[in-house]
């Protein structure tokens, strides 16, 4: 078997609901897209995203550069691939370049899926047929209220889900303290929450507040330094009981691998498609397995849901509120979960559909995009 074509495209469109955290203001979802087409006719679909600013670099990188180099090999041979692309461009440091290997390396495994006639959760090990999820939502705006949280809270124990993460980081930490502790009431004893900043704190804050969180019984505090500075992770680690979850900065298997060797983090959520594609997030997977953390992938809905199934240490399933491709209308079946419950597709490879017309409605325009930028960091 030989890849004989790459093809591919960028989207961009906005969350379906907005999107704003402690950090960042959310204007445009972007998706890179590829086919990539077998001499057997097998075709295997692949993608990556970002937020906000790159995908025309990332599509750029993918047509001109990585496709070319995987043009002729063996899908079968996804080790080789992957390694290939990596040493490749790896004078790009670390970022963009494993989002574009992303995008193969996922149509590449979705081949692998179709050729063996077996969904992408039972190729990489099966230790699961479902996975629990956890909605998560972006809402940090000035104007949202503590009612307006807790009556979306209310709608997701409607939905079965008794899981839930929210945006902390704001001026005061008394609101946050107050969101936590009127939430984790409605959640009741058998509920939990889950909280993210976003990289907000500086290590001095992490020292000043950190302890104000503790002993709230959180299921983890997530992001709250800078990914950067481990040292400072560390010292939070050693400081509080909570748990800390990070992972979606982290760009490839030694960075995550310094964290475990640290003890600076409990739960990996190294994302799908900012590690480089299934093949490294594979490694990643195991590799928090043998020091004894779960991992909970960031964002990625409908692929997280097969890899978690995939693997023994699986924690949660993240499904963010207005950011799958289900609840983003690019797929001609939906994926979610039932009563905070997902369920993999049984269908060959990862087994999303992209509908082509909804694509095409949203193909990234660059020279729209140069006229109307101006980002959302804050």
């Amino acid at each position: 078997m030989k890849i004989v074509d790459v093809r591919a495209e960028a989207c961009r469109l906005p969350p379906s609901v907005p999107w704003e955290d402690a950090t960042n203001r959310v204007d445009g979802l972007e998706f890179v897209f590829v086919e990539v087409e077998t001499d057997t006719g097998i075709i295997g679909t692949g993608f990556t995203y970002t937020v906000d600013i790159g995908g025309s670099a990332i599509l750029a990188l993918v047509q001109d550069y990585l496709a070319p180099l995987v043009i002729g090999m063996d899908p079968q041979d996804y080790e080789r691939i992957w390694a290939k692309m990596q040493r490749q461009s790896r004078r790009l440091g670390l970022g963009i370049n494993a989002m574009g290997i992303a995008a193969i390396d996922i149509a590449v495994w979705d081949i692998l899926g179709k050729l063996h006639d077996r969904p992408l959760y039972q190729l990489i090990g099966g230790a699961r047929d479902s996975i629990p999820a956890y909605i998560s939502e972006i809402v940090m705006k000035e104007s949202d209220t503590l009612a307006d949280v807790l009556g979306r809270v209310d709608g997701y124990l409607s939905r079965g889900y008794r899981a839930v993460k929210i945006k902390i980081g704001r001026a005061d930490i008394e609101e946050d303290i107050e969101r936590i502790t009127r939430i984790q009431q409605i959640l009741g004893r058998h509920g939990k929450l889950f909280v993210d900043l976003n990289q907000k704190w500086t290590a001095h804050d992490a020292r000043v507040h950190a302890g104000r969180l503790d002993g709230l019984g959180l299921g983890w505090i997530e992001e709250p330094l800078p990914f950067t500075d481990l040292d400072a992770h560390v010292a939070l680690r050693r400081a509080i009981r909570t748990p800390i979850a990070l992972g979606e900065s982290l760009h490839s298997r030694s960075q995550v691998l310094a964290y475990l060797q640290a003890g600076a983090v409990d739960y990996v959520q190294a994302d799908v498609a900012f590690i480089g594609g299934i093949t490294e997030w594979l490694k990643i997977a195991h590799l928090a397995e043998i020091f004894g953390k779960p991992v909970a992938p960031h964002y990625m809905m409908e692929l997280s849901l097969q890899l978690l199934c995939g693997v023994p240490n699986a924690f949660m399933l993240e499904n963010v509120v207005g950011g799958s491709f289900t609840e983003l209308g690019l797929l001609e079946e939906p994926i979610e979960p039932q009563d905070a419950v997902g369920i993999p597709p049984a269908r060959p490879g990862h087994g999303i559909r992209f509908d082509k017309a909804a694509l095409a409605a949203v193909r990234l325009d660059p020279d729209r995009l140069r006229r109307s930028f101006t980002g959302g960091s804050k």
